[in-house]
Parts: C-alpha cells; sequence; structure tokens
C-alpha cells in the first residue's frame, strides 16, 4: 500500500471521529444550546422589549437627564435617601438610580433583613412609592439575559452556559473538519428532498453565521474568564477581592467593622462629585450605610453619543468617598479609558458580545446572525432524527426505539416548546394582575411552567402531532399579541405609530413576522402529512389489489 494511500486512510478515519463527536456532542449540547441562543438572540433588544413591558412608564412622564438640572438631581437623591434611611437603615447596601430616559422614576433598591434584594420605584416629583396601577413589576428583557447566561440559575447557571459553550466550540471545529465542501454547501438547498433538504438547511445556516459564532462563543468565555480560570487569581491573591481592586484600579472592598456610624448627607457627597467628574451623576451606591466601614460610590451620567462606533467604551466617571468621614478614596475621571491594560481587552470583548457599539443597526445585524445559528442548532437536532426515523442504527440495541422517542420529545420541547414560553412571556405581562406579590418572579416562573408544560405534551402525542399543535400555538400567540395588548392596555400599532414609539412599533411586527412564518411551518408540516398519508395508502390499495 502506498504512502499516499494510508494518509488518505488516516483522514477518512479522523473525519469520521469527528463526525461521531459532531453528530452527539452536538445533539447533547444543542437542547441547552437552543435556548442559550435564542434566548441570547432575544435579548440583543432587551431595553426595547422592556419598553414593551412597561406601558405605564408613560403616565409618569418623560425626562432627559442630559437637560437636567443639579437642583432636579438634588432633589432625587434627597427623596430616595429619605426613603432608605425610614425603610432600611441598617441594610447591607443601598441603591438609588436618579430619572433616566428609558426611566423617568427614581429607582431604590436595598438587601432586607432577609439578605432578598427589595426594589421601590418613587415619583420623581412627589418622591411617593409609585402605585401598583402605575407600575408593571417586571423583568422585561433583562429575562432573556439572565437565561441567556445563568438560566436564572445564579452562578451554577453560568458554569452550565460555559460547560455548553466550549462543546459548541468543539462541535463548530469538527463541524468545518468535516465538511469538504464548505462554501459550495452554502449555495445548495434543495427543497422536497427530506434529509437532505435538512441537510442543506443545517449546512446554509452553519456557513452563513460561522464567523459570528466563533466570535460571539469566545467571547462568552472571555466575559466569565476569572470564574472559569480561577487558577490564576487564587495562586496570586489572598482573595478574588484583591485581584478585582487591582483590575478595577479601584479601593479594596472594606469588610463590616460592626461599630455603628451615621452616613453623610448623600446630597453633599452628590454635589462634591459632580464638581469633581465635571459632569451629572446618575447613581449612588453605599456599602454598608450605619457602620462605621460606609462607602458612597457616585457614578456620572452614560452618554451614548460619545461611545456609539467604540468597542473600548469612555468611563463615565467614578467618586468614592467614605461614607462617614466625607473623605474622598478614590476618583475614576470621565472620558477615559487605559489602553494598556488586560480589562481593557476583556471589556472590548464585552462590547462585542452584547453589541453595544453600534446602535441598532449591529444589533440587528446580531439578531439576524443569531436566528441563523439558533436555526442551525434546531436544524441539527431534527436532522439526527430525521436520518434515523428513514432507516434505524439501532445505536442501543432493543432500547433504541426508546431512546429514539426520548430524543424526539425533547426535541420538539426544546425547540417549539421554548418558542411557545418566550412569546406567553408577553401574554404573562399583559395578564398577570399588576398587584401580585413579587410580580416579576411570578412572570419568569410562569415562562417555565409553560415550557415545562410543553415537554409533558411532547411526551403524551404522537410527534408528528406534537410538532403541527406546538407550532400552531405559536403562531397564534405571536399573531394575537398586538390585540392582547390593545385590549389590556388600549395601545396598538397605529397609536404607536402615530406616537412615533418606533420600539413598540418594531416588536410587535417583529411578533407578528413569526406568527406568519409559524403558520407556513405549519402548512408545510400539514403537506408533508397528507402526501406521507397519500403514498401509504397508496401502497396499501396496491398491495391489496395485487392479492
Amino acid at each position: 500500500m502506498s504512502k499516499s494511500t494510508d494518509v488518505s486512510i488516516e483522514q477518512g478515519r479522523f473525519r469520521q471521529s469527528m463526525a461521531w463527536l459532531h453528530t452527539w456532542g452536538s445533539l447533547v449540547a444543542s437542547w441547552a444550546l437552543f435556548a442559550i441562543f435564542l434566548t441570547g438572540t432575544i435579548g440583543v433588544f432587551d431595553d426595547a422589549i422592556t419598553h414593551w413591558m412597561t406601558p405605564e412608564r408613560a403616565l409618569i412622564g418623560e425626562f432627559d437627564p442630559a437637560t437636567s438640572t443639579q437642583e432636579q438631581r438634588l432633589d432625587a437623591v434627597t427623596q430616595g435617601e429619605n426613603f432608605l434611611r425610614k425603610v432600611a437603615p441598617q441594610s447591607h447596601f443601598w441603591r438609588i438610580r436618579l430619572p433616566s430616559e428609558a426611566d423617568p422614576a427614581i429607582g431604590l433598591s436595598w438587601e432586607d433583613d432577609n439578605a432578598e434584594v427589595q426594589q421601590r420605584r418613587l415619583h420623581p416629583v412627589s418622591g411617593e412609592i409609585i402605585p401598583d396601577q402605575q407600575q408593571r413589576e417586571t423583568q422585561g428583557g433583562h429575562h432573556f439575559v439572565h437565561m441567556h447566561f445563568e438560566f436564572h440559575a445564579g452562578m451554577t447557571g453560568i458554569w452550565l452556559v460555559g460547560f455548553f459553550t466550549m462543546i459548541m466550540l468543539v462541535a463548530l471545529v469538527s463541524g468545518i473538519i468535516i465538511h469538504k465542501r464548505i462554501f459550495k454547501d452554502f449555495f445548495t438547498f434543495r427543497s422536497g428532498k427530506g434529509q437532505r433538504s435538512w441537510l442543506d438547511a443545517h449546512n446554509a445556516s452553519s456557513v452563513l453565521s460561522l464567523p459570528f459564532q466563533l466570535m460571539i462563543a469566545y467571547s462568552g468565555l472571555v466575559i466569565f474568564v476569572s470564574i472559569y480560570m480561577p487558577a490564576g487569581v487564587l495562586a496570586n491573591y489572598d482573595k478574588p477581592q484583591s485581584f478585582f481592586a487591582e483590575v478595577f484600579n479601584q479601593p479594596e472592598h472594606r469588610p463590616e467593622t460592626g461599630i455603628e456610624a451615621d452616613v453623610l448627607l448623600l446630597t453633599e457627597l452628590f454635589k462634591q462629585s459632580e464638581a469633581l467628574m465635571e459632569k451629572p451623576g446618575s447613581f449612588i451606591s453605599v456599602e454598608h450605610p450605619g457602620d462605621s466601614s460606609a462607602v458612597a460610590k457616585i457614578f456620572g451620567l452614560f452618554e451614548q453619543e460619545k461611545n456609539t462606533g467604540r468597542l473600548l467604551f469612555l468611563s463615565s466617571g467614578q467618586v468614592i468617598f467614605d461614607a462617614v468621614t466625607g473623605e474622598m478614596i478614590h476618583i475614576e475621571a470621565p472620558e477615559t479609558f487605559d489602553k494598556s491594560s488586560a480589562f481593557a481587552a476583556q471589556r472590548i470583548m464585552r462590547t462585542l458580545h452584547f453589541a453595544n457599539f453600534g446602535g441598532y443597526t449591529v444589533r440587528w445585524i446580531y439578531f439576524i446572525l443569531g436566528m441563523a445559528g439558533t436555526i442551525m442548532m434546531a436544524t441539527g437536532a431534527i436532522l439526527f432524527m430525521v436520518k434515523r426515523r428513514q432507516k434505524s442504527l439501532n445505536e442501543f440495541g432493543t432500547q433504541t426505539p426508546k431512546v429514539y422517542r426520548a430524543i424526539e420529545v425533547l426535541n420538539i420541547s426544546a425547540i417549539s416548546g421554548l418558542m411557545i414560553a418566550c412569546v406567553a412571556y408577553f401574554w404573562v405581562n399583559r395578564l398577570l394582575p399588576l398587584d401580585v406579590p413579587e410580580r416579576a418572579s411570578w412572570e419568569i416562573k410562569l415562562f417555565f411552567f409553560i415550557w415545562l408544560g410543553s415537554l409533558l405534551h411532547a411526551a403524551l402525542r404522537p410527534a408528528s402531532r406534537a410538532w403541527i399543535e406546538q407550532l400552531s400555538t405559536f403562531s397564534t400567540l405571536c399573531l394575537l399579541l398586538p390585540i392582547l395588548n390593545w385590549l389590556t392596555t388600549g395601545q396598538h400599532l397605529i397609536s404607536y405609530f402615530i406616537e412615533g414609539d418606533w420600539l413598540n412599533v418594531g416588536l410587535e411586527l417583529t411578533v407578528v413576522l413569526f406568527g406568519v412564518l409559524g403558520v407556513c411551518c405549519v402548512k408545510i408540516l400539514k403537506s408533508k402529512q397528507h402526501k406521507a398519508a397519500s403514498r401509504k395508502s397508496s401502497s396499501y390499495k396496491t398491495k391489496s389489489e395485487a392479492a
């Protein structure tokens, strides 16, 4: 046997092993990766979604922080400070967010005696708590962002997402190796060819979004590098806080002393910080109020216009005070950045990952490429079962049919079930009463309950019927969402057009578009089922006549 033949055989074996790794590694991770990619893609428009999900915001009025006076800002600080001193004088922390363009109310948060974070919104003029009828407690679009990077499971979720992201990188590399004609595949789609059509759709969506997927997976890992690769920090620092203090070039976090001490008036510290930064402040945090270790941080107003097109954002400015003595501990001048530090590289990766550098044009590009990646994962998982429906490979012996059935059920609930849960989240936002305690948590709980319900439905129904029923449900929820919004809030597409509220116009039209696409999918599935039934009937008649 010649040397070239040996090399060819080795290459063939290597490709076969990569194909096995790509098939099974991708399948195991595809359900989780579909959820990560779909929610991350939706989360690109988190602010626009929050805007739609808080229609009562308009009742408070509009606010432009860029044109606000120092007197208005100090009034807001006083309102928030008075409330927190009265309600939570010994809290672990206070946060005061001044009125902004996105939310004209004063936002307050603190930690209660049960170590749970509490939040309130105050009217910017009266300082009174905004009644339930004028606010809709919700996580809004941030729900999708949290689902994307931690499954709402805290540190455990961050580790899970990191694990599946590593598998995604392996699947991408192995997919490149096994595809000999990667660029030709991009221009090839043969409709109505069963398994071949699914493979073409998988290849085309993969090649279209390949650079984006490599970037988004790698940058996602780099953002949490200190969590995923803690050895360097633990080997060189006594505690992680020392590492972060050095990286951020800030004083270390102060431990509580247990010695009671009054915090200075925050309005005085706020006024000093604005003079030092020479720009308006927008946010205050106080660590350990009521303790002699108390520290107050005042952040400058973030100016989006100055950062448009930048991968490395300019600092908005920050001043840190000893909140008991009033001594200035640290100042970060606004409109600066550290070009040389490794942290700057991490910040660039963060900006790239979150699409924060080019306005809505870049966000739409991310959305389209994210949807292409989502389609790649869905078609890959479906292709696995389409191939085995035609001919079982009997990988699990006598248990193979049960394993195939379990994979089919998981495919349905992970793909169409999650799509239903996502649009149902908007329905819950409109139907859940405003005065329900912990309303924002209930919105998220119901999202998961609906998703779980789709799993039960998929397990109880034949696969072909379950796909059609769940996609029909998804389409119906999408197409009727604008009507639900009109009935529950009195607002609709025409009113949004008249008011020039393009965020809400874009959201509702996009949801309707997905509803139409869902209807098309249902029609295609029904047509295929009808043709399959006709072929089966014709075959049965032929056999009967022959007999």
